[in-house]
């Protein structure tokens, strides 16, 4: 973590959630699916939450404060006897004491008995349930793949903000399209102001969008 204070990085993510079929080593602290240890570090959710508390605390201790830090956490496991909203929610205020800034909320993973229920904005009331019990700044993510679904999501206040994965690796540009979709302006490097909608008609047929008008 220190050598990240190099002046290459304003920005660190730590992950505890888990990601397809991997259970990473803090959410496997934190979840009752796998986390049967019977001293202190097991049983109750405080106990559950000691030892990824105590890494946050360590990082939030050696990273400095002027630049943003933040986890990636669980909201659920999907699967009976796991993490629940509820705890995820105390955990993310716990980070927010520590002097975290943010929490990106995911879910699943942790058992391959898991049957997530997979639909655009399925993780959205998640995210909306930790940012309700913790008040700390949070990320929605999963199946969010449309630039007014996004807008949606945060200005109805189920999160601040919102993260996309393989929607840019389908399309690398979503942003500028988003832009676009939105009626707002994004900035084109100049080798591609021939490409912005204004110029090229043919961004209207691509993303079946009508061609702004020319003064």
């Amino acid at each position: 973590m220190r050598k990240r204070q190099d002046g290459r990085s304003d920005w660190v993510s730590i992950w505890s959630s888990c990601w397809a079929r991997t259970a990473f080593l803090l959410h496997s602290f934190l979840s009752p699916i796998t986390n049967r240890r019977t001293d202190s570090y097991g049983g109750r959710p405080a106990n559950r939450m000691r030892y990824p508390l105590e890494v946050a605390a360590a990082i939030r201790e050696v990273w400095p404060r002027r630049k943003a830090l933040g986890m990636r956490i669980t909201g659920t496991d999907w699967v009976g006897g796991g993490i629940t909203p509820e705890e995820a929610g105390t955990f993310a205020g716990k980070l927010r004491d520590i002097g975290f800034d943010y929490v990106c909320v995911s879910s699943g993973g942790i058992s391959p008995a898991a049957r997530p229920a997979v639909a655009p904005g399925y993780q959205v009331p998640l995210a909306a349930a930790v940012k309700k019990a913790s008040g700390i700044v949070v990320q929605a993510v999963g199946m969010i793949v449309d630039p007014h679904q996004a807008e949606a999501i945060v200005a109805d206040g189920h999160a601040d903000c919102v993260a996309l994965a393989r929607g840019f690796l389908d399309d690398p540009r979503w942003a500028w399209h988003a832009a676009a979709a939105l009626g707002a302006d994004a900035v084109y490097p100049p080798q591609y102001l021939r490409a912005r909608p204004e110029h090229w008609p043919g961004a209207a047929l691509t993303r079946d969008q009508p061609a702004p008008q020319h003064p």
